[in-house]
Order: C-alpha cells, then structure tokens, then sequence
C-alpha cells in the first residue's frame, strides 16, 4: 500500500466513492479540490493495484494545532486496517509541519470511527454539542416552544475589540469553557480560543454580550453560527432566544450552535426548539 499526497487528477476516483457516504450524501467530492490547492493541510490518498482504497485530511490551525477529518475509506476495502494506517501517516504529516497536538471531532452515535480512533491512541478530552434548527421552524418539538418563535427578554448587544482580552483570558476557566478546555468551534474544527479570535469577531460584528453571558457567531450564507457561548443557568435560555432573534433579524434560514455538555444549557436549548446532538473531541498529542 501506498500512501501520498492527493492530486488533482484523483478527483474522479474520490468523488466516486465518497459521493453516498452517508444518508444526506457527503461534502468531500464538494470540497476535495480546494482542500488538495490548500497549502495549510494535505489530503493523503491510499493507493494500490486496485486504485485509491481510501483518503483522508489533516490541516494546520495555528502553528501548533492540527485538525484531522474527512476520513473515508472504499467500501469494498472497509475492515483492512487502511483507516488505522492513514491516521499514522497524518499524524507523521503534522508532526514534521510543527504541530503539537492533533484533534479531530467523531459523532456519538458513529461507533466504528469511535473504535478506530481510539485504537490509533487518540483520547476522549471533551464533547461538545451540536443544537440548530430551522429559523421560523413550525415543526413542534416537544421540549420546546411548539416551534414558534418567541423574542427574549434580553437584546444582544456587539461588543468592541477592546473587550477581547479579558473575554479571551476568562474563557478557559469560565462554566462552559472549562468543560471544552478553553476551545472555540470553527465550522466543524475546535482550537484553543485565543486573543485575536475575539478582535476578529469583535471587528466583523460577530461578538455578543447578552446579560452577563457571551457568544461569538457567524454568518455563513443562511445560517447563523454560534461558536461559543458562556452562559449561566439563570440566563441561557434568554441568551439563545436572543441569539435567534439576531439570526431571525440578518435573514438566516437556520441557526445552529456549539455548545459545552452540561446538562442544564442542553436543556436551555431544548426549550429554544433546538435539536441537539452530541460528539467527542479526540486528541493526540505529538
């Protein structure tokens, strides 16, 4: 078995296989050129007589942080350790481009990665929680509102870059910071929330303060982003309200959020309409 960099002329192959992979359909044939163009990361191929038996993608997120998905391998060679050894040589890529630790995120109910990564040496660290819904939603839930939208009794305020510092050191050891380990959400990849992370929030109009609670967001075409959000019991639920309301009021179609496991804002989100779904971060350090 082989095992390189991917090429523009592997696309065809790729797509081929991974365009079914789940019931939705999957992102890699969407995304697989611009990762290959991407000087940040690779995406590592296993090739032998057959062709391209399986893929997968590590990309740097500062200079010591490395993020690692989008493994995928071909059906017809599931079960022959392929995953196992593309991980090894991710993380030799990460280690010789000065990464110190690699994550990388794994649904709960996805059983079989779990036993993958865990098998490579990779450590549970964290779980942090998906909650979205649709933007005006008038499908039911029932730990919610009926799916009816309904304003919060506090407004979302922006917050100035000049805030950032103290935001950022509080994060780490703050109720929902602690239990991500001081980790912010971008898109589906975590790295540790730094300073600059908050001016750039702060600047593109996307760092709340909402009571006593806080939330960086982003806009991504038609949904609504939550990166972070530090709350409290006597506040989450508003501060998601508050939340959507912002969503509601730029035009998104969707809202969706990260959030730390804790029982108590799980619950908030709920009774916002939200449905919630749990995954693993899995670390490795180099």
């Amino acid at each position: 078995m082989e095992f390189r960099s991917a090429t523009h002329g592997d696309i065809a192959e790729i797509v081929a296989f991974t365009t079914d992979t789940f019931e939705w359909g999957d992102y890699v044939p969407e995304m697989i050129g611009e990762w290959i163009d991407d000087p940040s990361g690779t995406v590592m191929v296993a090739v032998d007589d057959s062709g391209i038996t399986g893929l997968a993608r590590v990309v740097l997120l500062s200079n010591t942080e490395a993020w690692s998905h989008a493994a995928r391998i071909r059906p017809d060679r599931r079960g022959e350790g392929i995953a196992g050894q593309l991980a090894d040589v991710l993380l030799d890529w990460a280690r010789a481009h000065g990464a110190l630790i690699v994550r990388l995120l794994v649904e709960d109910d996805n059983h079989a990665s779990i036993r993958q990564v865990a098998k490579a040496g990779l450590r549970r660290v964290a779980t942090a929680v998906r909650a979205g819904r649709p933007i005006g939603d008038a499908t039911p839930n029932p730990d919610g509102n009926g799916g009816r939208r309904t304003s919060s009794g506090f407004t979302a305020r922006p917050v100035k870059a000049a805030d950032a510092p103290m935001l950022a050191a509080a994060w780490s050891s703050s109720r929902c910071g602690r239990p991500l380990r001081g980790l912010i959400a971008n898109g589906w990849r975590f790295h540790i929330l730094t300073e600059p992370d908050l001016i750039d929030a702060a600047q593109r109009g996307g760092l709340w303060e909402i009571g006593s609670s806080w939330a960086v967001t982003r806009q991504d075409e038609a949904t609504f982003g939550v990166s972070l959000l530090d709350t409290d019991p006597a506040e989450a639920f508003d501060a998601i309200r508050s939340l959507i309301d912002v969503a509601n009021e730029r035009g998104a179609e969707a809202f969706s959020m990260w959030l730390a496991d804790i029982d108590w804002l799980t619950q908030a989100a709920r009774r916002a309409g939200c449905d919630v779904s749990p995954s693993g971060i899995w670390v490795y350090s180099l």
